[in-house]
Order: C-alpha cells, then sequence, then structure tokens
C-alpha cells in the first residue's frame, strides 16, 4: 500500500496511520561542554531505517534523559531529516509548547515546509504540577489551531517522565473539541502504568476514531492485543511509536507483521526479547530506558551533554547475548549493527552469522 498522504491520515487514523514508527536517535560529534548534530551522520542513519523498512521516523525535540536541544539545534534537526531521501517514509515533529508561540509558529513553518506529515504536542514544562485537564487543554489547544491551519495531521502526547505531568484522556477529549481538533489523528502514550494510561485511551469513547500509539514498550504486545477490541469493526487501533526501534527496526518489523497475522504467541516471544534490551538500559523500573546508551553502542555518538559510563553500553550486548530465541538475536543484532561500525560491530556480526 501506498504511503497515506496528509489528507488520508485525517479522514482515516486507525486505516491510514502508521503501524509503527521510530522515534530516532540524534547522531551527535564533538566533545564536551555540548556536542553538536552531525548532519553526514543523521541523513545516513535516517535512509538506511527507511531502507529496512520504516514507514515513519518521528524527529523528537529531546533526546531523552534530559539532553534537551536548545531551539536552533532543534530546527536544524528538522531541516537536516527533511533533507534524507527516505522514499514514501512520513516524517514527523515534536515540539516542545514551553519554547513559547513565536517559537512554535516558526517551526511549524518550517516542519510544513519542509514536507512532515504530522506534528506532535505534549504538555508543556513550564505547567505547575497537577494542572488541571482544564489548563493542560487551553495551553495546547492554540498549537494545535496553528498546525491545523498549515494543513498538518496532529498527534498528541502522554510522556510524564519529560513533560512533568501526563496527558489525560478528559485534557485530549477537550483538545478535540477545540478549533483544529478535527485534525488530531493519533495519541500516544508513553506512561509506565498501561492500565491508567493506554487502557484509558483506547476505551474513550470520545476519542474513538484515533490511533492510540503506544510508547512505552514493554506494553507493546498488550496495546496490539487490545486494539482490535477497541473498535466496532475490529480495526487495529493501537500502534507503535518507539525509541527502541530505533536501535531493533527489523524486530520491531517483526513483532507488528506477528500480530498483523495474528500471532500472538510470537508477539509475545518477540516482545520477551525486546524487553531484556528495554531493562538493560534502565537504571530504575519505575522510569523509561535510557536509549543514549544504544545511540552510542550503534556508533551514533555520545548524548549531548553526559557521557556514557563504562559499562552502560555493554550491558546491552549482555542482554543481547542472553536472548533465548537466535531468530530474535540476529534481528537485534542487525538493528544494533545498523551502521555497520559501532564500537561492537564485531560482536553483533558474529550474532548476525549464528
Amino acid at each position: 500500500m501506498a504511503p497515506p498522504s496528509i489528507a488520508e491520515l485525517v479522514d482515516d487514523p486507525i486505516g491510514r496511520y502508521p503501524a509503527a514508527t521510530v522515534a530516532c536517535f540524534d547522531p551527535t560529534r564533538g566533545e564536551l561542554p555540548r556536542r553538536v548534530l552531525d548532519e553526514h551522520r543523521t541523513v545516513e542513519y535516517l535512509q538506511r531505517l527507511a531502507a529496512v523498512g520504516a514507514e515513519s521516523l518521528l524527529i523528537a525535540s529531546s533526546t531523552g534523559q534530559g539532553h534537551l536541544r536548545t531551539v536552533a539545534e532543534l530546527e536544524a534537526w528538522f531541516q537536516c531529516a527533511a533533507s534524507a531521501d527516505v522514499g514514501g517514509a512520513l516524517l514527523m515533529a515534536l515540539l516542545r509548547p514551553e519554547d513559547g508561540p513565536a517559537v512554535n509558529e516558526r517551526m511549524l513553518d518550517l516542519v510544513a515546509a519542509a514536507g512532515y506529515a504530522a506534528v506532535f504536542f505534549r504538555p508543556g514544562t513550564d505547567l505547575p504540577a497537577g494542572a488541571a485537564d482544564e489548563a493542560v487543554a487551553a495551553s495546547l489547544a492554540p498549537l494545535v489551531n496553528a498546525a491545523a491551519d498549515r494543513g498538518l495531521a496532529i498527534g498528541l502526547y502522554s510522556v510524564p517522565d519529560v513533560s512533568g505531568l501526563p496527558l489525560t484522556a478528559e485534557a485530549a477529549a477537550r483538545v478535540l473539541d477545540a478549533p483544529g481538533g478535527e485534525r488530531v489523528v493519533a495519541i500516544k502514550v508513553t506512561e509506565r502504568d498501561y492500565d491508567t494510561s493506554t487502557r484509558v485511551f483506547l476505551r474513550d469513547g470520545r476519542l474513538s476514531r484515533l490511533k492510540i500509539v503506544q510508547g512505552w514498550d514493554p506494553h507493546l504486545a498488550r496495546a496490539l492485543g487490545d486494539g482490535p477490541a477497541s473498535d466496532p469493526a475490529g480495526r487495529q487501533r493501537a500502534g507503535i511509536t518507539s525509541g527502541l526501534m530505533a536501535l531493533a527496526p527489523q524486530q520491531y518489523l517483526h513483532l507488528i507483521r506477528a500480530a498483523e497475522q495474528g500471532d500472538w504467541a510470537e508477539v509475545g516471544e518477540a516482545q520477551a526479547a525486546v524487553n531484556r534490551l528495554f531493562a538493560a538500559m534502565q537504571d530504575d523500573p519505575n522510569h523509561f530506558a535510557d536509549l543514549q546508551r544504544a545511540k552510542y553502542a550503534m556508533g551514533l555518538g555520545h548524548p549531548l551533554l553526559a557521557t556514557i559510563r563504562e559499562g552502560q553500553a555493554a550491558r546491552i550486548m549482555t542482554a543481547l547475548e542472553s536472548v533465548p530465541r537466535s531468530a530474535d538475536r540476529r534481528r537485534l543484532a542487525a538493528g544494533l549493527d545498523l551502521m555497520g561500525d559501532g564500537p561492537f560491530h564485531e560482536a553483533l556480526l558474529a550474532l548476525q552469522a549464528e
């Protein structure tokens, strides 16, 4: 099937929104106190993701674990990504409400002109802790309307590890009722507790036309299992947007195919292998994995600010070697070796040859 147009995304989010989107790494070079985007490496990386079958690429406003980009860095990241030849893969952008209206208007102009299909907004970090749903919706509504005016498809995003507070189903429903809300196509949910987040979004009738996109990776199999039951026609309402897919595209595409075929036993096995890598990058099970370690392991550079401590990246290899099934190990090794020249290249080649 050909990639959807923006109009098709808006008209049929459940049927046309991509099954899986890679939340992409940002290849970097240089030294502290501030590293910079490696634009040549970025283009190569995005093109390799598309070449192995990634249908959608999210260019995010932060690299996780507090390594925030400046506004100028974010602008360069969006422009560089748009210069990559990713074939029919969709480009999506994640913006930050706390950057203010003027910056966000400029970024929306940039991504619309550059051919991005969709833009995501999460609650801003400038909101007070415990902000009411009305306040969250009121802060997002002008941005949604501005994105709608530029003809973009729009996503909402709950990621309390970054924003400090979640997006609730009530706040999301209020945004949908505001001007421009008719162009909202998806809600991405990256929360540790599935039952109080993803499950609630799937069951809320006010959101029934939207794709609900799972972002906390250990919940993928459960979300994909629940997705069809939340649609009267039995369509798959759950999708994936994953930072872990940035290091394991082949494994995630395999998992998606198994779900499409209804092979839930295989989905569970593939999920279990992914979970080992996810846990290897967690220092605290209540917080999301530090994917910057995988970025380093892939040869894509260090985080913008902090360094990778000795042994952190090696834990990923230890976890990979402990994956029971050889097919899972091969797919995961191929993803980690996507660039073919990272610090673990030889060991990853050996795993792929098993």
